[in-house]
């Protein structure tokens, strides 16, 4: 601060040239003003204060308050108030001495107005109405407009929205009629937000339509700033995520263009928000990162409230990651500190969330207390908004209990307050729980119509999605309840089309999206400052990941080091995100018609059946049973199958057989037995006969090897059966729509046993992420060369496999083949890879999911020959996020990809005999030349285990 006050002082004294004695001797009155502004500022005690205003018996009081509110008001700007505050409480005190009304008046102004930017607004209104009270005995009404807006700000922040209106149409009234256009557009946005906050949400976006049209005719940017950041946080509450972060980030630039004049607060309550929509989007990664970049803010500025609010938010985050004891510990840290501040929001947001996370924990009774105190205190100030808020919650605790008529009245209420805000994010769950409330009380006809309103907002919101196909596939990640609600009323009632329809309709939606419209090329529509920006982005991207590659394959690295690279690296992949969305804001012609995209109709499933030996298998877990959807051409009536298995006692099992087939675990066959018993054996006498199944896996089903599963006779489910692994029906039907007829032999891509620095051993059993030498890989890409021909292929390896070959060659591939090492990344599984050579110019080696997402390709076929290469993170609805979803939205039907790490010799043994069987039987199904080869593996005794045979897997069209 005194860095900041010197700076000041010198500007003062160094802007005033002495030219005359008499100006000379009014300057050096204005510098010892100014020097004793600053030498009040400076003493911290008020005895020490008086005793400086007492020596100065030549005192121009008039000189000095001007001098402190020089010093006042950049801290205002900048939202440091609490040293503001305590330079106008000096003025005020100065003020006194003068015995001049409008001195004080104006002093009485300075205080109150800053005090009621602050939440709690402490002693704003009070010292507002005394300088109010001086501003009319004065008729100064410019003066009296401007103490009634501030009023109004403080009732706002106060919640007393009533009030906040009623005085600011006062102001609006004075400011009109003094025909002052910039305060008349601060009035305008401040009656925005009152009325927004009462729920008046049309005048609301008029009042703040007209701040903004006023604003930019006067180019008054710290006004315009408001109401950008307003605006946008209004959208964002209707669940208009686009539109919203499309506005916080207007409001964003005009506060970086400020610089370090900004108002801080500002800056990271606009960060803040931002990070909201994030986290409605399921992108946690990036919520918490700009959590946190606002927290810093709030922590330099020494705003408690907002160090609460964060505290908070990250809360709400940990709570929606699982880690409920961490976001619990914030919970009370932010109770701490609305409580020291007295502000009632805060701890009832406290209570709300503290209750909720006890829900999620399963300790229901405990859970009551908190959300009930948390309701009690917003119904006692009339926060519309957290009442929904508190209410949806305790509906959710009634719905764990099984307390249906409790349920159904707090999800009305829920409902009926949410929709006269305009609030979709709480509005859909009050809708969703009123379903599921009506289902349990015995009335279906009126719960469907509630899980169909529900879906109906769901649908809207995801229209309104902000960025590119990432930001698109975790949206409805925890929001597909309502689909699953009436799929349960629907199969309840014997309606088994119609919940296979629903069941669609919850599934794949983004790479359906994808598939139906195209895929937007991003770079095309850039601007050549956008290009610029997108290709630093991608080169610090590109370093980062080779010097974390280099570190990593290091005989011994360096701990300290890899921890800092892998930090840098996730901050930089935040921000080329970041950046992304941002570009689909500014290009709003990049957008994906979404939710377009019609779902498979019941006389187009057969459709998808070859031949009267193929079924359709469709999962869908829910909370506490699965249901099994069949479809065959002997019986293209839907049926279903209800299977009494909970989703968490479900992805346990399946998980531990995955692990047992990767570990090589002898004792595997009872694990593929009880899973076979529960998931298909009830489909048994349907699927009797049926040698070619299409299965649209669900949740954690993604990841079972249902190849393995062990059934009747005692036989793996693939000596009967080839199997397709499909994201839905409906993106079957898509990728079926693709098939190319085939006029000539086909071209082929291959790379093998890329070159990789610092090999540390000659030979690896698996392709892992060890990166070391993969002769056996090498030997398969060149055994495939001479079944394809060197007149169609293309094969590199070693130091020639290179990241830059295959994005300027994969598009004119057929068939792309990549026997490599594969590394998985669960945490963010867009960032899973296929390891290159390091060759070309701004390349790193590392084609991760993300880029195979930009590119264009045109192959029927691409086989990942390396580990985990069908796994990444499971997205509810969307299936499996990773490199095989990212190769489906570049373009590519059909893929060949792992579910554990692989043995090198074995895969390339798989890989040449399923190559040879597709060049050898061209109009054989590609799902059987794959089994073929597995049953080639399965009968060699040293090879019989499922791990070797069992790991790769189809998913997409099998033809």
């Amino acid at each position: 601060m005194q860095v900041a006050f010197r700076k000041v002082l010198s500007f003062l004294v160094l802007c005033l040239t002495p030219v005359t004695p008499a100006l000379a001797q009014t300057q050096s009155t204005t510098s010892s003003v100014n020097d004793l502004a600053v030498a009040l500022v400076r003493v911290k005690s008020e005895q020490e204060q008086e005793a400086l205003l007492t020596r100065k018996d030549d005192l121009n009081n008039s000189a000095l308050l001007r001098a402190l509110k020089s010093l006042s008001d950049p801290l205002v700007q900048k939202g440091e108030y609490n040293e503001a505050l305590r330079i106008s409480n000096l003025a005020v005190r100065v003020a006194e001495k003068t015995g001049d009304r409008m001195p004080l008046a104006m002093a009485l102004y300075e205080v109150g107005a800053i005090q009621a930017r602050r939440v709690p607004p402490k002693e704003a209104v009070s010292n507002l109405e005394k300088s109010l009270a001086i501003f009319e005995e004065l008729g100064a009404k410019k003066e009296q407009a401007q103490a009634l807006l501030a009023m109004a700000i403080a009732y706002d922040n106060d919640r007393r929205r009533d009030l906040s209106i009623k005085t600011g149409e006062k102001a609006l009234v004075l400011s009109q009629e003094l025909g002052e256009r910039e305060l008349t557009a601060r009035i305008f946005n401040a009656l925005g937000t009152a009325h927004t906050e009462l729920g008046n949400v049309e005048s609301g976006f008029e009042y703040y339509h007209k701040a903004r049209t006023l604003s930019e005719q006067l180019n008054d940017k710290v006004t315009l700033n408001q109401v950008l950041n307003n605006i946008g946080r209004l959208y964002t509450a209707q669940g208009r995520y686009a539109e919203g972060l499309d506005y916080l980030h207007k409001s964003l630039k005009i506060v970086e263009d400020m610089g370090p004049a900004a108002d801080r607060r500002s800056l990271a309550n606009k960060l803040q928000s931002i990070g909201l929509i994030y986290r409605r989007q399921g992108r946690l990664d990036q919520a918490l990162a700009y959590a946190r970049r606002s927290l810093a803010i709030f922590e330099e500025t020494d705003d408690k409230f907002g160090v609460a609010n964060i505290q908070n938010n990250i809360g709400v985050i940990l709570k929606a990651q699982g880690s409920y004891v961490e976001a619990l510990e914030l919970f009370h840290k932010a109770m701490q500190g609305y409580e020291a501040l007295k502000a009632t929001p805060g701890v009832a947001r406290s209570w709300n969330n503290i209750g909720d996370t006890y829900r999620l924990q399963g300790r229901y009774e405990e859970a009551l207390e908190p959300l009930q105190k948390g309701l009690r205190l917003r119904e006692q100030m009339k926060d519309r908004g957290g009442i929904s808020l508190s209410l949806n919650n305790l509906g959710r605790l009634y719905q764990h209990q099984g307390k249906y008529a409790e349920m159904l009245e707090v999800s009305r209420r829920a409902a009926h307050l949410s929709e006269s805000l305009n609030d979709s994010e709480e509005l859909w769950g009050a809708q969703e729980r009123i379903g599921r409330a009506l289902a349990g009380l015995g009335q279906p006809a009126e719960a469907r119509e509630h899980f169909l309103a529900a879906i109906s907002t769901l649908e809207f919101m995801r229209r309104n999605v902000a960025g590119g196909e990432q930001q698109q596939q975790s949206f409805l990640e925890n929001r597909l309840s309502p689909w699953h609600g009436l799929i349960d009323l629907l199969v309840s009632q014997g309606k088994h089309t119609e919940a296979l329809t629903y069941a669609e309709q919850s599934k794949a939606r983004v790479l359906l999206d994808t598939l139906q419209t195209g895929r937007a090329n991003v770079r095309q529509t850039l601007s050549k400052e956008e290009q610029q920006a997108e290709e630093q982005h991608r080169r610090s991207l590109v370093s980062l990941n080779s010097q974390l590659t280099t570190e990593v394959r290091r005989d011994k690295p360096d701990a300290t080091r890899l921890a800092e690279l892998k930090k840098e690296v996730e901050k930089a992949r935040l921000e080329y995100e970041d950046f992304e969305t941002r570009l689909y804001l500014a290009h709003p012609e990049l957008r994906v018609q979404r939710g377009d995209a019609p779902i498979i109709k019941s006389e187009e499933l057969t459709s998808l059946l070859p031949d009267a030996s193929s079924a359709l298998l469709e999962y869908v877990v829910g909370e506490q049973q699965t249901y099994l959807f069949v479809v065959t051409r002997d019986k293209p009536d839907v049926s279903v199958y209800t299977l009494p298995i909970k989703r968490d006692e479900l992805a346990r099992q399946a998980e531990a057989f995955r692990l047992q087939l990767a570990g090589r675990d002898l004792g595997f066959r009872a694990s593929a037995g009880k899973l076979y018993d529960v998931l298909v054996k009830p489909a048994e006498s349907q699927l009797r006969g049926k040698t070619n199944l299409i299965i649209a896996p669900d949740n954690t089903l993604w990841d079972l090897p249902f190849q393995a599963l062990v059934g009747a006779r005692n036989r793996f489910m693939i000596e009967d059966a080839a199997i397709t692994y499909a994201p839905s029906l409906t993106v079957l039907r898509e990728m079926t729509k693709r098939r190319k007829i085939q006029t000539g032999p086909a071209t082929l891509l291959a790379l093998g046993n890329p070159g990789v620095s610092n090999e540390i051993a000659k030979r690896a059993a698996l392709r892992d992420g060890k990166l070391q030498p993969l002769p056996e890989a090498e030997q398969e890409v060149k055994a495939l060369a001479r079944l394809y021909g060197t007149s169609h292929s293309k094969v590199y390896v070693g130091a020639d496999a290179r990241e830059d070959r295959v994005k300027s060659e994969a598009s004119r591939a057929r068939i792309l083949h990549f026997a490599t090492h594969g590394i998985l990344n669960n945490a963010s599984p867009l960032y899973s890879h296929l390891a290159l050579a390091n060759g070309g110019a701004g390349e790193d080696g590392l084609l991760e999911a993300w880029e195979l997402m930009q590119m264009d390709l045109q192959a029927d076929l691409a086989v990942l020959s390396a580990c985990e290469t069908a796994r990444g993170r499971i997205g509810a609805g969307e299936g499996m996020i990773g490199l095989s979803w990212a190769m489906f939205i570049a373009g590519v039907p059909s893929i060949v990809v792992s579910q554990w790490k692989v043995e090198s010799a074995g895969t390339r043994d798989l890989m040449v005999n399923f190559h040879r069987s597709l060049i050898s039987k061209p109009k054989a199904a590609k799902t059987e030349a794959l089994r073929q080869s597995a049953l080639r593996l399965m009968k060699n005794p040293e090879t019989s285990h499922p791990f070797y045979w069992a790991g790769f897997i189809l998913v997409g069209d099998g033809r």
